[in-house]
């Protein structure tokens, strides 16, 4: 069964989870006293921003892997069926 995907501008949870993150990856959103809270020699706030980047990095790569729709991918299943 083929299944239609919508592209992902049209998802509204996507966006959601785009926005938390992005929020999370800006440090004025942040209290004055993670600036104090060290873990390892590194403030709280920055191992947030890291862990952060990391996820959007990889949420990112989840939206383009599963819920992209690109022409090659038709065009490519259109030629395979002509053949």
């Amino acid at each position: 069964m083929s299944q239609t995907r919508k592209e992902p501008i049209k998802n509204g949870k996507l966006w959601i989870v785009f926005g938390v993150l992005l929020a999370l990856i800006t440090p004025w959103y942040f209290p004055s006293s993670f600036g104090d809270i060290l873990i390892y020699g590194i403030p709280l706030w920055a191992i947030i921003i890291i862990a952060a980047s990391l996820l959007l990095s990889a949420f990112l790569s989840y939206v383009i892997k599963f819920h992209w729709h690109m022409e090659e991918e038709q065009e490519e299943a259109e030629s395979k069926g002509a053949k």
